[in-house]
């Protein structure tokens, strides 16, 4: 039996947008890069629960041996994973402190779906092998991409993701929040925060334990609970 605790919010999904239209579009797609390796340390079945934190349609990025993995337990689940799938012939450019889209190190591909269709092409940047480039996560949410984040922060930047177009200030001092923690941790702070999200340990005894980790756990969990997806029940 799956060990992940599902964490449920009392907010409904849209209650952050009743006041006023949206001032922002996000125009991005968030595409979680996942590793072989947490999924043989922690499992097969807690590691497909834990990306349907992320959505009940997760977009990632993976192996080919995770990408069947994933689709057969989707339905059992009832998710509808989406795959990304970059070409190999694609060119990157040099990075740009500017972020300006012509000097971005983009890549090129398409989204896989569970019915064999696929998507048109999209421009895609790796957030994972550029994390430089994070600090411009807001301005690149308004670029039609595909941005690859990392496993570990996928619920934080998520949440950013749907505050931004009704509050971009508040999404600005979130992100803050996020980087701050987020540097703040290393291999045994990120090892300590997993083994809370697979339900191998609580999450509170993190606090006397590892600060930093604990500090990156509170803000996934403040965010994940006050900023659901739309597909959140």
């Amino acid at each position: 039996m799956s060990q992940v605790v599902r964490m449920q919010t009392e907010c409904p999904p849209d209650a952050h947008k009743v006041i006023r239209p949206p001032e922002q579009e996000v125009k991005a797609l968030l595409c979680v890069k996942l590793n072989d390796a947490e999924c043989e340390f922690y499992g097969e079945a807690d590691f497909c629960q834990a990306l349907g934190l992320m959505s009940a349609q997760p977009l990632v990025s993976c192996s080919e041996g995770l990408r069947k993995l994933i689709t057969d337990k989707a339905p059992v689940l009832e998710q509808k994973p989406r795959f990304l799938q970059v070409y190999s012939e694609a060119p990157t450019s040099p990075v740009s402190s500017t972020g300006d889209a012509a000097s971005l190190p983009l890549k090129e591909g398409h989204i896989n779906y569970a019915d064999g269709s696929q998507s048109q092409s999209y421009l895609i940047l790796d957030l994972v092998a550029h994390p430089e480039l994070m600090e411009q996560f807001l301005s690149l949410l308004e670029k039609p991409y595909i941005l690859v984040v990392p496993p570990e922060s996928m619920l934080i930047l998520r949440s950013i993701s749907t505050v931004y177009p009704w509050d971009k200030l508040l999404a600005s001092d979130y992100l803050r929040q996020y980087l701050r923690a987020h540097a703040a941790i290393g291999p045994n702070e990120l090892q300590l925060f997993l083994e809370v999200r697979y339900g191998r340990r609580e999450g509170y005894s993190l606090k006397s334990v590892n600060p930093q980790a604990y500090a990156f756990l509170q803000l996934e969990r403040k965010l994940y609970l006050q900023y659901p997806d739309e597909d959140d029940d």
